[in-house]
Protein backbone atom coordinates (compact mmCIF):
# COMPACT_ATOMS: atom_id res chain seq x y z
CA UNK A 1 0.00 0.00 0.00
CA UNK A 2 1.37 3.10 -1.03
CA UNK A 3 2.03 5.72 2.24
CA UNK A 4 3.79 8.56 3.36
CA UNK A 5 7.07 8.76 5.98
CA UNK A 6 7.71 11.74 7.69
CA UNK A 7 11.44 11.45 9.00
CA UNK A 8 12.67 14.25 11.82
CA UNK A 9 16.29 14.42 12.36
CA UNK A 10 17.74 16.75 15.36
CA UNK A 11 21.38 18.39 14.31
CA UNK A 12 21.85 15.61 11.27
CA UNK A 13 20.66 13.01 13.43
CA UNK A 14 17.76 10.58 13.26
CA UNK A 15 15.47 11.71 15.80
CA UNK A 16 12.04 9.66 14.64
CA UNK A 17 9.91 8.56 11.56
CA UNK A 18 6.39 8.19 11.38
CA UNK A 19 5.03 4.40 10.73
CA UNK A 20 3.93 2.74 6.93
CA UNK A 21 0.44 2.26 8.75
CA UNK A 22 0.38 6.12 10.16
CA UNK A 23 -0.35 8.50 6.05
CA UNK A 24 -1.67 6.76 3.93
CA UNK A 25 -2.74 10.32 1.46
CA UNK A 26 -1.27 13.66 0.37
CA UNK A 27 -3.77 15.61 2.39
CA UNK A 28 -2.63 13.56 5.78
CA UNK A 29 0.94 14.14 4.76
CA UNK A 30 0.66 17.37 4.45
CA UNK A 31 -1.46 18.23 7.94
CA UNK A 32 1.02 15.97 9.59
CA UNK A 33 3.85 17.95 8.27
CA UNK A 34 2.84 21.46 9.40
CA UNK A 35 2.19 20.31 13.15
CA UNK A 36 5.63 18.73 12.85
CA UNK A 37 7.42 21.95 11.88
CA UNK A 38 5.42 24.23 14.19
CA UNK A 39 6.89 21.15 17.03
CA UNK A 40 10.43 20.50 15.51
CA UNK A 41 11.48 24.25 14.26
CA UNK A 42 14.67 24.42 11.84
CA UNK A 43 16.29 27.28 13.84
CA UNK A 44 16.46 24.61 17.11
CA UNK A 45 18.26 22.02 14.48
CA UNK A 46 15.37 20.30 13.18
CA UNK A 47 15.14 18.60 9.52
CA UNK A 48 12.06 17.43 8.34
CA UNK A 49 11.58 15.04 5.13
CA UNK A 50 8.66 13.32 3.65
CA UNK A 51 9.14 10.32 1.05
CA UNK A 52 6.73 9.06 -0.58
CA UNK A 53 6.42 5.07 -1.07
CA UNK A 54 5.13 2.64 -3.29
CA UNK A 55 5.65 -0.98 -2.30
CA UNK A 56 4.40 -3.90 -4.48
CA UNK A 57 3.66 -7.68 -3.21
CA UNK A 58 2.27 -10.99 -4.12
CA UNK A 59 1.36 -14.17 -2.13
CA UNK A 60 2.44 -16.99 -2.99
CA UNK A 61 1.87 -20.45 -1.80
CA UNK A 62 4.48 -22.51 -0.02
CA UNK A 63 4.24 -24.93 -2.83
CA UNK A 64 5.61 -22.71 -4.90
CA UNK A 65 9.16 -21.83 -2.97
CA UNK A 66 10.01 -25.59 -3.42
Amino acid sequence: MPHYEINVAKEGHHFFATHERSISTRSKAKLVYDKLVEAFPKNEGYDISITYWETVGETIQPKKLI
